[in-house]
């Protein structure tokens, strides 16, 4: 790999995980902060209309838990954050609580809360996309049996591809696909020591194309698999044609360049190659 498609393998694999662990963040906290505002204007109108209703004990105590879970959720809103951590102090001194505005004081929570959001970048995901994120091993169940270490690189594939990450997405899908690599060239007899794309897809070439009673038992018992193989094999090729390399064995991306259809066929036919590995490649 030259040092150009190092760099670009590096950087995908990079923003692939920033950008996936920033939305598992807004997701945690984007229902959290639109709770907290609505909860606020209804404790702010309760209060106005009833300045002594935190004397009642049970009230208190559900108004102090909503606290504390709002200064859990908005743990990420510094300003929030310390109002929050003084309405509490509050709430701990009774003689204080006749010197304050209870209401005023959440008043001011509420707008803070407005003006730190209004500084967050929040993203939002197709409903079929949000799928492909909450669930990015679907339809994998028979590859990760077999495979259970490319779990990863599933997983990263199609969160990536469900945050329009294409690049990295198909960068995934390339590396998926190494895992069953190994195990195919060792069935194949593959005699490359460093088997990978190039010595196992020339080696099931070669095997289709031979006479069947030249083949070895073991290939002409498996002969329907190592065609269905081979066929795989092509659609392959013809996805990624001139995007993927497998010069020298392994497999590099060529362009960071990648649209969502051309994506998706990438990762469509990636699931295909590994799942008739799964299922058939004999053990």
């Amino acid at each position: 790999m030259s040092q150009a498609e190092s760099q670009l393998a590096s950087e995908e694999r990079f923003v692939s995980r920033k950008l996936v662990t920033a939305l598992e963040i807004l997701r945690l906290y984007a229902e959290a902060y639109a709770n907290a505002g609505y909860n606020l204007a209804i404790e702010i109108s309760a209060l106005q209309r009833n300045p002594r209703i935190l004397d009642d004990t049970i009230r208190m105590r559900l108004f102090r838990g909503f606290f504390e879970k709002l200064l859990t959720d908005c743990a990420e809103l510094p300003v929030v954050t310390v109002k929050l951590k003084r309405i509490l102090d509050v709430l701990d001194r009774p003689q204080v609580m006749g010197m304050v505005s209870l209401p005023k004081m959440l008043e001011d929570i509420q707008v803070d809360l407005e003006d730190e959001l209004s500084t967050k970048l929040f993203f939002r995901l197709r409903p079929d996309r949000a799928k492909m994120f909450e669930n990015p091993t679907a339809g994998w169940a028979d590859v990760l049996g077999r495979f259970p270490e490319c779990r990863t690189d599933v997983e990263e594939m199609s969160k990536c591809f469900a945050l329009s990450r294409y690049a990295a997405s198909v960068f995934h899908s390339v590396q998926t696909i190494e895992f069953g690599l190994l195990d195919l060239g060792k069935f194949l007899d593959v005699e490359d020591p460093k088997s990978g794309w190039t010595a196992v897809s020339q080696k099931l070439e070669k095997l289709t194309k031979s006479k069947f009673q030249d083949l070895n038992q073991k290939h002409q018992k498996n002969f329907a698999f190592v065609e269905q193989m081979q066929a795989t094999v092509i659609v392959l090729q013809r996805a990624w044609r001139n995007k993927i390399s497998h010069a020298h064995g392994k497999l590099v991306l060529l362009t960071s360049e990648f649209a969502p259809d051309v994506a998706e066929e990438i990762m469509m036919a990636t699931r295909g190659f590994m799942r008739r590995l799964a299922t058939e490649l004999p053990t």
